[in-house]
C-alpha cells in the first residue's frame, strides 16, 4: 500500500513540494511565520475532519500523538501570535472531501509523510536562522527521534486497516486530493510562490 501511495502521488507530491519555499536562502523571518500561518490554516479545518471521519480507529492510529495543529501553535506562539490571533488566521475554506475512511487515510498518510521531510527542513532552518529568536521549530521536530518509529507505525496500522487491495483506490485519492490542497492553499495565501512554478 505504502508503495502504491508513493508512485500514485508522486506528481501530486512534487507539486506541493514546489510551492514550499522554506529551503530557499533568502527566506525571511516573516516568510516563514506566513509559511507556518499558511500550514496552520490547512491543518485546523484538516485535522478536525480527520479526527471525525478516523474516531473509531484514533487509538490504533495513534491519533492524538499525531496532530500537527499543537506543534504550529506553539511556533507561532514563538513568533508572537496569541490565541485570539491564531482564530483569526484564515483557514482552509474548502478542505478534501474525504467521504469515508480509506480517503482520511489517505490525507493522514500526507500529513504524516511530512515529518520526514520535516527533518530536511528543520537542518536549514536551524542554520538558517541561527542566534535568531524563532522558537524551537516544533512543527518540524515533530516526533524527534521518534519520527522513523512513527512513520512505521502508521504503515503497519494503515495495512491493518485497509488489508483489501481493493480499498487502494481510495486511499490514493483521498492523499492526492490533500496534497492538491496543499498546494491551491499555498498559492492561494501566496507564500512566496513564485509566478512561474
Amino acid at each position: 500500500m505504502l508503495q502504491t501511495l508513493k508512485a500514485e502521488t508522486r506528481p501530486h507530491h512534487e507539486r506541493a513540494e514546489r510551492v514550499v519555499r522554506l529551503m530557499s536562502p533568502d527566506l525571511t523571518l516573516s516568510g516563514y511565520r506566513r509559511h507556518l500561518e499558511a500550514l496552520y490554516g490547512l491543518h485546523a479545518p484538516l485535522e478536525a475532519a480527520l479526527a471525525e471521519r478516523l474516531e473509531g480507529f484514533a487509538s490504533e492510529l495513534r491519533l492524538a500523538e499525531r496532530w500537527k495543529l499543537p506543534w504550529l501553535a506553539e511556533d507561532l506562539r514563538a513568533l508572537g501570535h496569541d490565541e485570539a490571533s491564531l482564530a483569526r488566521l484564515p483557514q482552509l475554506a474548502d478542505p478534501p472531501s474525504l467521504p469515508g475512511g480509506p480517503e482520511a487515510l489517505g490525507a493522514l498518510y500526507v500529513l504524516e509523510g511530512s515529518t520526514l521531510g520535516g527533518q530536511l527542513i528543520l537542518r536549514h532552518l536551524t542554520r538558517h536562522f541561527e542566534g535568531v529568536s524563532v522558537g524551537r521549530f516544533v512543527y518540524f521536530r515533530a516526533y524527534g527521534e521518534a519520527v522513523g518509529p512513527m512513520w512505521k507505525a502508521f504503515g503497519e496500522a494503515l495495512l491493518r486497516l485497509c488489508p483489501d487491495p481493493a480499498l487502494a483506490p481510495r486511499v490514493v485519492r483521498g492523499a492526492q486530493d490533500t496534497f492538491d490542497a496543499f498546494e491551491a492553499w499555498l498559492r492561494e495565501v501566496h507564500v512566496d510562490v513564485p509566478s512561474h512554478l
